[in-house]
């Protein structure tokens, strides 16, 4: 057989037409224009993959270069010996079969939503964990600062008020706590909207709307404790971590390397507006209601504070129906369901005789 093309000398880029001969299957004459032939042993030469129509490189033993665009006789003369690189034939087969394709392509979006869905919070949980907590706090610094400046406003509550709450939470709440944390408590403002939410480093915001809801410790208590539940479970940086990971993996394909300072800058706006999963609420739930039972703290507080919260909703949106300035954000970031709130009640029920309602 012969095959057309062009040879390059080992360290040169210098092309020569030139033309490979086969004829017994295992050895081969390079015949080539204006230079001395070149002969070897098939077996002896390495080719490259094959991919569309792209020239084949046949490197030759003396680590010189013929490079053809004749694929078919490459790949015939590739199977006809028996060659090594024979296996690239069988490559080239799979990428031009509709049915592999279509079946690599479906494959390739189960793998790619898997590895999302299922994967990346897999893999943040286990990082989130496997981080010491003072990265926790260091991935957390400046940001309540940045809350301060351009989100949040100082607190009106009573000196006396803050005082007491604070007490209670460094004397009562925080002695059942078994990690840690550095866990601080701040009172802010907040649009008049009541909210809570807590940074990966333990820093603990909690609004005047919200407390003022309250009709006693015990129900700032069952907030107080759902929030110490998702610091626990690090549920702040497991999301961090996986909103950086979707980024970084955005910024490689793109190459936009000025995301990757956007994840910093929109970290603060992030932990405020972040919706937990069903899931990661469920496991503060779950923390919070074993630790009001250790405190002899009724669970039935939880449910009642979001029944409050979901009357509040209701007569916000009949107020205002933009609801930019109603209770909705706390529901948002806290979302209420019948089953959370049952699930409260249940616990009343077995450690304090409450009447489930």
């Amino acid at each position: 057989m012969l095959i057309t093309g062009y040879w390059y000398p080992t360290d040169s880029s210098a092309r020569h037409d030139a033309e490979l001969h086969t004829d017994d299957g295992i050895h081969y004459t390079l015949t080539i224009k204006d230079n001395d032939d070149l002969q070897g042993m098939i077996g002896n030469i390495s080719v490259s993959d094959r991919l569309g129509n792209i020239p084949r490189k046949i490197t030759l033993e003396d680590w010189s270069i013929f490079e053809t665009q004749h694929n078919d006789e490459v790949d015939f003369i590739l199977k006809e010996t028996g060659h090594k690189d024979n296996s690239l034939h069988f490559l080239h087969i799979l990428e031009t079969n509709l049915l592999w394709i279509a079946t690599a392509f479906v494959l390739t979006v189960v793998i790619c939503f898997s590895g999302f869905y299922w994967g990346l919070p897999w893999a943040s949980k286990k990082i989130a964990y496997a981080m010491p907590i003072g990265v926790h706090e260091q991935i957390s610094e400046g940001t309540f600062d940045l809350l301060d400046k351009y989100i949040l406003e100082p607190s009106e509550l009573s000196e006396t008020r803050q005082q007491s709450i604070q007490e209670h939470f460094a004397e009562t709440l925080l002695s059942v706590q078994s990690e840690q944390f550095n866990y601080r408590l701040y009172f802010r403002q907040l649009k008049d909207i009541p909210n809570a939410f807590a940074l990966p480093s333990g820093q603990i915001i909690i609004t005047d709307k919200l407390i003022e809801m309250t009709d006693n410790q015990q129900e700032i208590d069952s907030v107080l404790l759902h929030e110490i539940g998702h610091v626990v479970h690090r549920h702040g940086l497991q999301q961090v971590i996986h909103g950086s990971i979707v980024t970084i993996a955005i910024t490689m394909f793109v190459g936009d390397a000025t995301a990757v300072e956007e994840i910093i800058v929109a970290l603060p706006t992030f932990l405020l507006e972040s919706h937990y999963s069903r899931s990661s609420e469920s496991e503060a739930d779950e923390y919070a209601f074993k630790q009001m039972v250790k405190l002899g703290i009724d669970p039935i507080n939880f449910a009642t504070m979001f029944e409050k919260m979901t009357e509040s909703e209701n007569r916000s949106k009949k107020a205002d129906d933009s609801d930019e300035e109603g209770y909705g954000e706390f529901l948002s970031t806290h979302p209420s369901s019948p089953s959370r709130m049952q699930k409260a009640r249940e616990y009343s029920a077995k450690y304090f005789n409450s009447e489930q309602h």
